[in-house]
């Protein structure tokens, strides 16, 4: 039982802290040329990418973390209320991560493209 706990608390690292970086980007935006925030070559060819850049990932992110917070959370849970067995709990862990992963680079693909869009997909001067 103690495992589990231990696996459940681990399994909610990865969604709380992109959850948590993804409300920091949004609310505080950092100023342009930051060493905090989405740095991407996309996002720092201009203010006004920089700008939307750390808007999009910031929203993206804590919309999607909240939902797979929970989710993870629920998943996370499930073998402590059902006894499942190692494998089943070492699958969950592995399904869930995966699915944050796929998440975070879903989002970095959307927001990159829409930045893409705004600047034009042009080189810097």
């Amino acid at each position: 039982m103690g495992e589990k706990v231990i696996i459940a608390v681990c399994n909610m690292f990865l969604p709380l802290t992109i959850l948590g970086l993804g409300l920091m980007i949004w609310k505080t935006r950092p100023p342009f040329g930051d060493m905090f925030g989405y740095r991407t070559t996309q996002s720092q060819k201009s203010p006004e990418a920089w700008e939307l850049a750390q808007a999009l990932f910031g929203r993206y992110c804590t919309l999607t973390y909240a939902v797979l917070c929970a989710l993870t959370l629920i998943a996370s849970v499930a073998p402590l209320i059902f006894k499942l067995d190692e494998l089943a709990v070492s699958w969950i862990f592995t399904v869930t991560n995966l699915v944050n992963f796929i998440a975070l680079f879903v989002i970095i693909g959307i927001t990159d493209s829409k930045v893409k869009k705004l600047s034009g997909g042009n080189e810097p001067k």
